[in-house]
């Protein structure tokens, strides 16, 4: 009984099987088309790759920037290179990270207009929404265009600044003041002689690397600037109690500490720094520092910012006596006389005052020479370095000079406070009998007079004697100029900006900063 049920109940089944088989069935998607989806089209919201590149193009034509960034972007964009932030998912979170650090910079005083931050949001915004608007059915393509543009734009100007620095110190400070012109040829003093990195094509085309390789977040921390210095400036740029005064000393040093320099005072555990603002100097062993006053440069004879080494020092110098002030006392025989002075004839050698020649001097025929020993301008010890600039630290013969608040009133060479001690900070080993011959040569009165000058010479050690001293290895020498500098407390101070280069880098930084009033 019980087989008889399944038999029948699969017969059943199958005679349903074979009926629904002979009903014919049709699949109501089988035929289906792209233009099958025609009346769901938006022209609003449709993507022409012509009509963003049309865009792009006038977008190049009407960007009037002269920067080394403007003209990638508008190269890289002319020769219709490929879209780098929008694809087929529309635009990612690339985006949102650049406008996070953009946004963050005004921790450092930068404007987000700058790097026209807001469009960038409008336009984002527009995009993720779709708030496009009828009115244009090429709207979504010039949104399109504009997005791609200014993020290219804003990530390289915002990676380059943040690396290198918005103003170049070479084109501010080495056409700032006129050293000679006519009607057809203007010349500059050099004043900024510090190898630095500048951005170039190759940083631009790295930064696109880094882009298209997913790599903008790791991009974009590495080129924060960094170092106790720029941090310290930034917590007090953001001190509600700062003053606008302030504000723009402490802006214009966080620039400086944004260029990229080829060395650092930093990369090394034993180097002499000068501040110019400060007229102070600072040599520093490890965790030791030898500080000192100094005099600079007047504001027509500016002491140049350079990075060198200092490789030898010269005790008792002779002072070659520059043009500028040959030219005033080459008949003085008298006062050459006094100042224990001779004329250096390059055809002639060592010749009396009374052989001096206006034009021999002023041609470099003929040099005045002061004796070296005391009263001598450079005093007992000279420091060298190699420079372009005939720049060096020195001794001076008016010691009294260090007791003035404003110091600049050289013609270029920095004046030290503590010779002695600075010659002793240079050398490697502190030998005794090298440092007591310093000591000996800079203090004995061993003037290269005649004895007509009433020198009693059989007086002196000639042992003990000594000229020169190699300093080896040699030591890093920064000239400097920062208007606001820390004190070994961490302490930030404030100093008159006694060339006018603040003025003229915010001058020029104004373009880049918030104008907090």
């Amino acid at each position: 009984m019980k087989a008889s049920s399944q038999v029948f109940c699969f017969f059943i089944m199958a005679l349903l099987f074979f009926q629904s088989c002979r009903e014919e069935y049709v699949n109501p998607n089988l035929l289906i088309t792209i233009d099958s989806f025609s009346d769901l089209k938006d022209d609003n919201i449709t993507i022409d790759s012509r009509l963003v590149n049309r865009c792009l193009n006038k977008l190049v034509a009407s960007d009037k920037g002269t920067m080394g960034t403007d003209k990638f972007v508008k190269s890289y964009y002319g020769n219709r290179s490929p879209l780098l932030w929008v694809g087929r998912n529309g635009v990612d979170y690339r985006a949102d990270t650049l406008l996070v650090y953009i946004d963050l910079a005004k921790n450092s005083g930068l404007s987000r207009e700058m790097f026209r931050y807001d469009q960038i949001v409008r336009d984002l915004k527009r995009i993720r929404n779709l708030e496009l608007g009828v009115d244009s059915v090429s709207e979504v393509n010039k949104v399109i265009a504009r997005l791609e543009y200014n993020l290219t734009r804003a990530y390289l100007k915002y990676t380059s600044g943040q690396y290198y620095g918005y103003v170049n110190p070479n084109h501010l400070l080495n056409k700032l003041c006129v050293k000679d012109s006519d009607s057809l040829h203007v010349t500059y003093f050099h004043l900024f002689d510090v190898p630095m990195k500048h951005a170039s094509v190759d940083f631009y085309k790295k930064a696109l690397s880094k882009l298209r390789n997913d790599s903008i977040c790791q991009f974009l921390h590495e080129v924060q600037p960094v170092g106790k210095m720029f941090g310290l400036l930034c917590e007090k740029l953001n001190d509600p109690t700062i003053s606008q005064t302030e504000r723009k000393t402490v802006l214009c040093n966080i620039e400086r500490c944004r260029w990229r320099l080829r060395d650092y005072p930093e990369n090394h555990k034993k180097y002499v720094l000068v501040n110019v603002p400060a007229f102070r100097l600072y040599a520093v062993d490890h965790d030791s520092v030898l500080t000192m006053r100094i005099g600079c440069g007047t504001n027509d004879t500016k002491t140049p910012l350079l990075t060198s080494r200092i490789n030898r020092m010269e005790i008792n110098p002779v002072w070659v006596v520059p043009k500028s002030i040959a030219k005033n006392i080459v008949y003085r025989q008298g006062y050459l006389r006094k100042e224990h002075m001779y004329i250096m004839d390059r055809k002639r050698g060592k010749l009396d005052v009374d052989y001096a020649s206006y034009d021999k001097v002023m041609s470099g025929e003929q040099y005045i020479v002061q004796e070296g020993g005391a009263g001598n301008s450079l005093g007992r010890i000279i420091f060298r370095f190699p420079n372009n600039h005939a720049v060096y630290l020195h001794d001076t013969s008016t010691p009294w000079f260090f007791e003035r608040e404003h110091r600049a009133v050289s013609h270029g060479c920095v004046r030290v406070q503590k010779p002695f001690e600075l010659a002793v900070f240079l050398l490697k080993e502190k030998n005794e009998e090298v440092v007591e011959k310093i000591k000996y040569s800079m203090t004995t009165d061993v003037n290269n007079y005649d004895e007509s000058d009433g020198v009693d010479n059989s007086q002196i050690d000639q042992e003990k004697l000594i000229k020169h001293v190699e300093v080896n290895p040699e030591i890093p020498l920064f000239i400097t100029y920062f208007t606001a500098y820390p004190n070994s407390s961490g302490q930030l101070f404030f100093y008159k900006d006694v060339y006018g280069y603040d003025k003229a880098l915010y001058n020029e930084l104004n373009n880049y900063v918030d104008n907090i009033q």
